[in-house]
């Protein structure tokens, strides 16, 4: 797996992502059914607004297997702060690709002054919720009964994930961290 920069260039195939993902994980990516993407979300999508860090994660083919931007925002106390969304396709989920593209996307917030990343997260969706809760248990969690307005600040102990670093020599090794989907050959 790899990742890269998303470019305008992408459009293309990051629209094929867009509408080779399930509707399960387009409604817990953008909140709604969105294949095929309008023509101003892929816009976005495809790094249109120089204030977003975009990045697509790549298998050994060269496809696109996952997407994650983080938009870059003043908040209303004068501190830059990050909005985050990322989304794999199905069959990468669970194989550590989020993790490690989110890991990506804080690096580069802190590199430039991100104080804080900010996630708005549906109720239902377990796997992200059980990600963010992990590499930051102490995060402000606003609810509503369509959401989870998840709020973190970014320090040093949290820009690499609990996975990440026990991977780089921490007390254990992960256990469930594969390169390859469980069904590839």
């Amino acid at each position: 797996m790899t990742f890269r920069q998303a470019k305008p260039a992408d459009c293309a195939v990051i629209r094929e992502f867009v509408c080779g993902l399930t509707q399960k994980s387009q409604y817990q990516r953008f909140f709604a059914a969105v294949a095929p993407p309008s023509r101003g979300l892929l816009a976005a999508l495809c790094g249109g607004d120089a204030r977003s860090d975009i990045f697509l994660a790549l298998d050994q083919a060269g496809e696109v297997i996952g997407h994650g931007m983080a938009a870059d925002r003043i908040a209303a106390d004068g501190t830059l702060v990050s909005h985050l969304g990322l989304v794999i396709t199905d069959s990468w989920q669970l194989n550590g690709v989020g993790t490690a593209l989110m890991d990506l996307l804080i690096r580069r917030a802190a590199g430039r002054g991100v104080a804080a990343v900010v996630m708005d997260v549906l109720p239902d969706n377990q796997r992200m919720l059980g990600m963010i809760a992990r590499r930051w248990p102490r995060a402000r969690r606003e609810y509503t009964p369509d959401s989870v307005l998840i709020t973190a600040r970014i320090d040093a102990g949290n820009l690499a994930s609990p996975v990440a670093r026990a991977a780089l020599g921490g007390p254990r090794r992960p256990a469930g961290l594969r390169k390859e989907p469980a069904h590839a050959a």
